[in-house]
């Protein structure tokens, strides 16, 4: 019964992690999250990006702040280490005593090369009647990204 407990609980945990993907690397993706009319926009990089807009048909532009969630950086592994502990059990009572000293340093064990940036923003008052017409575009130096923007019927 107890394991039971523990495994719903890490199913529940992965499955509200599995509802928020990043997108892939060099990628953009955009959400409509119905009970908040507002749009999701997760962008991934090799290249910090700058500036980002909902853009109408009409060409007009709502700017967009991105917020910065990860850069570059090298991932490290815990070095392994050696535990020794002592422990004794008498009369109904337990008790014990560890100590673990770590063999080494942290190793390196990858490169993540993106920086993700997000931005959630409230939908224009229009954009349920229109959204097929609007897109998402998102500056990555010298570049510009276009998407589609997100359905807010099948979000």
């Amino acid at each position: 019964m107890k394991y039971g407990r523990g495994f719903a609980l890490a199913c529940l945990t992965l499955s509200a992690c599995a509802s928020n993907p990043m997108p892939p690397a060099n990628g953009v993706r955009a959400t409509f999250d119905r009970s908040a009319q507002a749009i999701q926009v997760v962008v991934s990089n090799v290249q910090a990006p700058h500036d980002a807009f909902l853009v109408g048909a009409d060409g007009r532009q709502y700017a967009v702040v991105l917020t910065l969630i990860s850069s570059p950086h090298v991932k490290y592994s815990a070095p392994p280490s050696i535990g020794l502990g002592l422990g004794g059990f008498g009369g109904g009572v337990g008790g014990g005593l560890g100590f673990g000293v770590p063999l080494g340093g942290p190793r390196a064990t990858g490169l993540d090369d993106q920086y993700v940036a997000s931005a959630r923003f409230g939908a224009p008052p229009d954009y349920a009647q229109h959204w097929p017409q609007y897109h998402v575009e998102v500056h990555v130096g010298a570049q510009a990204l276009e998407i589609p923007a997100p359905s807010p019927i099948r979000s």
